[in-house]
């Protein structure tokens, strides 16, 4: 997989995205744009959805309506697994993942997979 790097594009641009638990809609229509080298932070009260949302682009929830893309990429409905191998990954803070590492070390964790094709090119 190789993205498709257009600085005119935004890094992430979410478009009408719902979604959420059974039949509770939690995430209507959630538009959204970061682009290339930006910092955004999502603040909310409890409940207030900024986990749904973190999933739904994860790929771990299903989407109910919207678009996801990311680094050139159309992820809308796309498998975890496949969100990831497009760079797109949860680094949970707190839950103490892999509890040994230091927050670089979980963060380069985070892109191994991604890593994986670039360093068997390298190889070549």
């Amino acid at each position: 997989m190789t993205a498709v790097h257009n600085a005119s594009e935004p890094l992430l641009e979410v478009k009408g995205l719902r979604g959420g638990y059974g039949a509770v809609e939690v995430l209507r229509g959630i538009d959204l744009q970061v682009q290339h080298g930006e910092i955004v932070a999502l603040l909310g009260s409890n409940g207030a959805g900024k986990s749904t949302l973190n999933n739904v682009l994860s790929g771990i929830y299903p989407a109910w309506a919207g678009s996801v893309r990311f680094d050139g990429h159309d992820l809308s409905g796309a498998h975890y697994r496949r969100v990831v191998q497009a760079g797109l990954i949860q680094v949970p803070e707190g839950r103490k993942i892999f509890p040994n590492l230091s927050v670089l070390e979980n963060l380069e964790l985070g892109s191994f997979t991604r890593a994986r094709a670039r360093r068997a090119q390298n190889l070549e």
